[in-house]
């Protein structure tokens, strides 16, 4: 035994990296003594501790805890201890080879007795025996390293398996509790060397490649079971993997996610039933995540500790993840905690004192806040200066208006009337605000601004409203055509007055070219915003020209396309930091999370109007990412933080299976425009459902520019309106429009499957009025 330890002593650093176990030396014992000898004659040794005196005097006033000890009365008790071993061969020494450190210690029996006296009664002897006969098995030694070294120190049990594959990193050291001369070494190596220097009678067993399938019998059963599991890896394929045995042999599971000093616990041993991490698994293949990056596993991570309950800056980091910075982060303060509360409920549940499942949130942020400052806290709310018009408003408005009548006007039935409205109100509006009223009178059907409904950030100085509102009109003409009507338009028939649009009658449709247009009316219904999953393909040059050729058949419309990979990419990241301008604006937040989104199917079905969540075609746990942005305190903690770049890649995933972007502009910055550019937008949008096209509008940067070229930057801080302004020139030098012309429309044009799901829609009753 003595030749073949100390020739491993000689091997290379290498091999002395992977070692963990110290030697035990009992000298009174002849092979102890050889082997004791030898370290030193082979210059193994660098340092020698012995401090077994002082040990000697805390051990014998331990047992002796009512008697005052004088020095000679704690001599005399020493030297009874020791009885016929010499001060040098009492004990044992104890060698770690990493440090070539030689130390002499008590026995085993002594040295657990005064290392755990000042436990007393906290745990008592009886527990702290029990404790010694229970295994724990630590996976992950990140927040796992601090919680083996809490349970090492309180001796929680007799035994840890620690298991992790990764290696000490610089960056590790922010967290784990180590130096520097420790990097490259392996986690579990450096933990159990930490544990074992502390009590080196401990019992540590390392699996230095992590807990795999391979391993996962030996990890949980070998040489007996585990009593519990505490689960701190960042692979989500096997913590979902290493609960499934867990569940099966019945061992309950700890987790500490070191934010808000969250601890989870599963019992299994007391409802072997329980569903994996309290039902928020499901539906989570651990094969199909295996492979996935960190910001792709970061759904995963809030549907499985809930969105809602993770703190400001932790959502806030988790949008900037392999942006900003490589990972999730982690604090050692917050380490550090999660460190003493799973060691705590650990030695509960092990003695029978803790029986509950749950997550249990230590959050020092809440039970030691900064006292309140006095003022109020900032309610996101936004007070909308319009009223809606009500049916008399229009009747009013109307009646101020003075059209001469056409010769020969038709004027539809109440059902045909109905038809038409119902279609005109199939058009797309920016967050499906429907911001439209039509009111029939005397042979006219008025088309009417309602600003109540579009109010909004995303819609400066009407422009967003008068391209729904002209989209609303083309399919009213549209329509009209398949009842072979011709729809004839007065734009804004009451001088001074932008709220009543238009003023629209009927005649017969006696042209022949319009057969093409009727074809477009039978794709109103299908038409739809469509955010699925595509496949690049090259769309065929033909194919491209007819939507272009469609949208030109509206006056003094420019219809561009863009198919080239570097000016697509150029485009994307554009529109990317446009979303992230407008994410991080508070007025531009609120339209999103309370004014466009409807977060659950029922206040969609109410509403019937807004942005049904489910139509953006993300996975549950992709809604729960999304969620996470909801909180206008992560927006304000990202912007404090100069964050959000996240948002700037969002685009460029978006566009990379396009077959093209589009763009549509009119070459006046005026509402009669827009008007016009709303009927060529939905035109080409129509003739490309016609050709099985999917169509994603991308209008971010459209209703910025606007702000920066005719707003003076209104609405926006200093720093958005120089990054826009900069983002603006670059457009303007890809597209070739110039500061005057007005961008109506952007969307990529791709190949997808139809969406299940598609907006809501007013109801007739609550948008037409019959005079």
């Amino acid at each position: 035994m003595s030749n073949t330890y100390t020739s491993q002593l000689n091997q290379t650093n290498n091999a002395l990296k992977e070692i963990y176990q110290p030697l035990i030396l009992r000298i009174y014992q002849k092979e102890d003594q050889e082997t004791f000898n030898q370290l030193f004659e082979q210059q193994q040794v660098l340092f020698v501790h012995d401090e077994i005196l002082s040990q000697l005097q805390e051990f014998v006033k331990s047992k002796n805890p009512s008697i005052r000890l004088t020095e000679d009365v704690s001599t005399k008790l020493i030297e009874e201890e020791i009885g016929e071993l010499t001060l040098e061969q009492y004990g044992v020494w104890v060698y770690y080879p990493w440090s070539k450190k030689l130390v002499h210690l008590l026995d085993e029996e002594a040295f657990i007795e005064v290392r755990t006296n000042r436990n007393q009664y906290k745990i008592t002897r009886a527990e702290r025996d029990l404790l010694s006969q229970k295994r724990i098995g630590i996976i992950g030694l990140s927040v796992g390293q601090s919680i083996a070294l809490t349970l090492a120190m309180e001796r929680g049990c007799g035994e840890l398996r620690l298991a992790d594959f990764d290696s000490l990193e610089l960056s590790n050291l922010n967290r784990i509790r180590s130096g520097v001369s420790n990097l490259g070494l392996s986690k579990v190596v450096i933990a159990a060397r930490e544990i074992l220097e502390i009590d080196p009678f401990l019992k540590v067993i390392c699996f230095k490649e992590g807990l795999t399938e391979n391993n996962l019998d030996d990890f949980f059963l070998k040489d007996g079971k585990i009593d519990l599991l505490v689960d701190e890896c960042d692979g989500l394929d096997m913590k979902i993997i290493a609960r499934h045995k867990a569940k099966a042999l019945q061992i309950p599971v700890l987790m500490d996610t070191s934010d808000r000093g969250m601890l989870d616990v599963e019992r299994f041993d007391l409802d072997p039933n329980r569903e994996l991490l309290h039902g928020t698994l499901k539906g989570i293949n651990p094969q199909n995540i295996k492979e996935l990056s960190n910001e792709e596993k970061i759904p995963l991570i809030l549907q499985m500790l809930g969105a809602e309950n993770i703190s400001l800056r932790g959502k806030a980091s988790m949008v900037e993840v392999q942006q900003t910075i490589n990972t999730w982060p982690q604090l050692a303060s917050s380490v550090t905690l999660g460190g003493a509360v799973a060691a705590d409920v650990s030695r509960r549940i092990l003695l029978n004192q803790f029986h509950a499942s749950g997550r249990y949130y230590i959050d020092l942020e809440e039970l030691i806040a900064n006292p309140k400052d006095g003022s109020p806290e900032h309610v996101a709310e936004r007070i909308n200066p319009h009223q809606p018009l009500s049916k008399q408003d229009l009747i009013n408005l109307a009646n101020q208006v003075s059209i001469s009548r056409s010769p020969s006007p038709i004027v539809p039935d109440d059902d045909t009337l109905k038809a038409l409205v119902h279609a005109a109100s199939a058009a797309p509006s920016t967050g499906n605000d429907q911001p439209w009223k039509w009111l029939f009178k005397d042979g006219f059907l008025y088309l009417f601004h309602e600003e109540n409904r579009s109010y909004s950030f995303g819609d400066f100085q009407k422009t967003a409203s008068f391209i729904s509102l002209g989209a609303a009109f083309e399919n009213l003409y549209l329509k009209a055509l398949s009842y072979n009507l011709e729809a004839k338009i007065s734009l804004f028939p009451l001088s001074g007055n932008e709220q009543l649009v238009a003023a629209i009658h009927f005649e017969n449709s006696v042209s022949n070219t319009n057969s093409s247009l009727k074809e477009l009316a039978s794709y109103i219904f299908k038409r739809c915003t469509n955010r699925n999953p595509s496949v690049k393909q090259i769309l065929p040059q033909e194919k491209l020209d007819e939507l272009k050729n469609i949208s030109n058949t509206i006056p003094n419309i420019h219809f561009q396309y863009f198919t080239n990979d570097d000016e697509i990419k150029k485009l994307g990241r554009m529109i990317g930091i446009c979303d992230r301008i407008r994410l991080l604006n508070k007025e531009g937040h609120y339209d999103f999370v309370h004014r466009e989104m409807r977060w659950t199917t029922q206040d969609a079905e109410q509403s019937q109007d807004g942005i049904d969540v489910k139509t953006l075609g993300l996975s549950n746990s992709q809604l729960a990412a999304l969620s996470m942005i909801k909180d206008a305190g992560v927006i304000q903690t990202l912007k404090t933080l100069k964050g959000g770049k996240a948002f700037d890649t969002l685009a460029l995933k978006t566009i990379a299976s396009a077959s093209a972007l589009c763009l549509i502009s009119v070459p006046k910055y005026q509402l009669e425009s827009f008007f016009l550019g709303g009927q060529a937008m939905e035109r080409f949008w129509l003739a490309a459902t016609q050709l099985h096209l999917a169509i994603h509008p991308l209008i971010s940067p459209l209703y910025l520019f606007s702000r920066i070229n005719h707003g003076h930057g209104e609405g926006l801080d200093k720093e958005s309106v120089e990054e826009l302004q900069l983002l603006r020139k670059e457009f303007e030098a890809l597209t070739g429009l110039n500061h005057n012309h007005a961008e109506v429309f952007l969307a990529k044009i791709s190949v997808a499957e139809e969406p299940e799901i598609k907006s809501h829609r007013l109801p007739l009753e609550k948008i037409l009025f019959i005079s």
